[in-house]
């Protein structure tokens, strides 16, 4: 798998947006406001998903150098291979490369996990924020096929329970006498190096 290029995402971003407006010109005629709209969510859900790709790509693999120097003195050798993780945002699932730093014995530990501070799922943290929304007043099943209705995301009723567990971990922090309207985004979990 290619490490993105954030010129190359750019170029995609670009032309994303320029068949949303081709999309729009040649089709304005025949369809009705509903069917635009919905094409047009669409559109823009892949140039989202461009954009994405292109922040990874700015942002990097995590590569600080051959040795990975650890606050308790321990010496981490950069690794040949990068390591892919996915990575589910609102705008779709994508692998990420990430530089990873191991010596015997101990963890293998990814620099770009905290310089990025990526959530320790594979779901982004906006992704999760409404996966708990959604889960307030509904069913995992429900919330499940509401969610894939609207972002055209296939994500099963389980990994709902398990993002919804992690976060009834801290009830308090996320409602207030539990209303909706005073629901307050996830409590997003600075990564260390370590």
């Amino acid at each position: 798998m290619p490490i993105y290029s954030i010129e190359q995402n750019i170029l995609e971003g670009k032309l994303g947006v320029n068949q949303l407006f081709e999309f729009v010109k040649n089709n304005a005629e025949q369809m009705d406001a509903y069917s635009m709209e919905e094409a047009i969510f669409e559109l823009v859900m892949r140039i989202g998903l461009a954009a994405m790709k292109g922040y990874f790509a700015e942002k990097g693999t995590g590569d600080v150098g051959d040795v990975l120097q650890l606050e308790d003195g321990t010496a981490l050798k950069k690794e040949k291979r990068l390591l892919w993780q996915n990575y589910f945002s609102v705008f779709g699932k994508f692998s990420i490369p990430r530089t990873c730093y191991r010596t015997n014995g101990r963890e293998g530990v990814m620099p770009l996990d905290a310089q990025a501070n990526l959530p320790d799922r594979t779901y982004s943290y906006l992704l999760q924020e409404w996966m708990d929304l959604l889960s307030i007043r509904d069913s995992f099943g429900e919330a499940s096929v509401i969610l894939g209705k609207i972002l055209k995301l296939g994500i099963s009723p389980s990994r709902f329970e398990v993002v919804n567990r992690g976060s009834a971990n801290s009830y308090d922090e996320f409602y207030n006498d539990n209303a909706i309207c005073s629901f307050k985004p996830r409590a997003q979990k600075k990564r260390s190096i370590l």
